[in-house]
């Protein structure tokens, strides 16, 4: 039986390779992740914000806690 023995060395080479394949592929593609990320992250904002509307909206309705 063959004993499998990787070290703390092993997982961080592997882990550093991993991170220069992923950020090779990103320089490549320029400003394209920045605007994906942040149009993702104003939509989000967009949406909990009308959440808070129709949160504050139900409230006013049912006499409760705004």
């Amino acid at each position: 039986m063959k004993a499998l023995m990787i070290t703390w060395t092993d997982i961080f080479e592997g882990t550093g390779a991993v991170f220069q394949w992923i950020f090779k592929g990103m320089k490549s593609m320029g400003q394209v992740p920045n605007v994906l990320i942040s149009a993702f992250i104003i939509f989000l904002l967009a949406y909990w914000c009308m959440r808070l509307v129709r949160y504050k909206k139900e409230a006013q309705r049912n006499g409760t806690v705004e």
